[in-house]
Parts: C-alpha cells; structure tokens; sequence
C-alpha cells in the first residue's frame, strides 16, 4: 500500500518531468507537429475529392496521408515514449514502475517500458487494418461509367 501512495505523491513530478520532455522540442516540435497534421488533412481531403474522376490520383493521395499517420504511430509516438520513460527513470523508477519482480525479472522497468511499445504497436495495426477494411467497404472497386467488364479467360491456354 506504500508503493501506491508514493506513486500518487510523485505524481506531478512526473507531471512536471513530461511538461520538460515537450518543452525540450520547442518550436520545431510544435511546427512538424502542425505540418503533418495540416499536410495528412489536405491529403485526405484531395483523395476525397479526386475519387469520383481520378482514382489513380485519390489512391496516391489517400496513401500518402497513410504514410505520415504511420510515421506517427509506429515511429515518433513510441521513440518518444522511450526517450521520456528513459529520460525521467530517477523519477519513475521505484516510484511509479517498479525495476524488479523478484530475483528472476530483475529489469522489470524495462520490460514495462518495452511492453507499452508492442501495445502501442499493436493498437496501430489493429487501428489500420480497421480503417482499411472500412475504406474498402465504402468505397468498393467499380468498373468506370460505360465500361463492360473482360471476359474471363478460364486459366492457361
């Protein structure tokens, strides 16, 4: 029960820990931040635009916004998460992740940091493999105005 109280009285030092991990981006930070989210909505919003007349183009489009948003979840989200979680561990450590589980898990506090990655990671695919069968349902493949479809050619010849 002692762990739990001093975990929540360490609580805004972490608190102050993560403001100095944002901080320590700065401007920069802040502004590849804005770009992405502004350059992924245009992309999304020309891949909507584009689809009824140039599918070729809305799918270009549509998988670049793609690209930025996996950069994020699979890259910047969890780097950044190991970079604060190792950068903060005279404040975490003991206090609010315990190091050791007994003689046999000696590095706990990096098995937790590590298992936090592989959910985020997890919850990444989960999330696009979501958002791709829910694009494919909305917008199934159709042959364009007046074209007939090929006749099938039954295998080798």
């Amino acid at each position: 029960m002692d762990w739990l109280s001093e975990m929540f009285r360490t609580l805004p030092e972490v608190g102050s820990q993560f403001w100095d991990f944002l901080n320590d981006g700065g401007v920069n930070g802040v502004a590849v931040t804005v770009a992405s989210v502004i350059l992924t909505a245009g992309l999304l919003f020309a891949a909507k635009a584009l689809r009824a007349e140039h599918g070729w183009l809305s799918a270009l489009f549509g998988s670049m916004a793609a690209t930025i948003a996996m950069f994020w979840v699979f890259g910047v989200i969890p780097s950044a998460w190991v970079y604060f979680i190792d950068g903060s561990r005279d404040v975490l450590e003991d206090k609010v992740i315990p190091t050791s589980a007994g003689p046999q898990l000696q590095n706990l506090y990096q098995v937790i940091r590590d298992s936090v990655v592989m959910g985020m990671t997890g919850v990444g695919i989960v999330g696009l493999a979501a958002v791709c069968a829910r694009i494919q349902k909305e917008y199934p493949r159709a042959l364009a105005e007046g074209e007939e479809a090929r006749p099938q050619s039954g295998g080798y010849k």
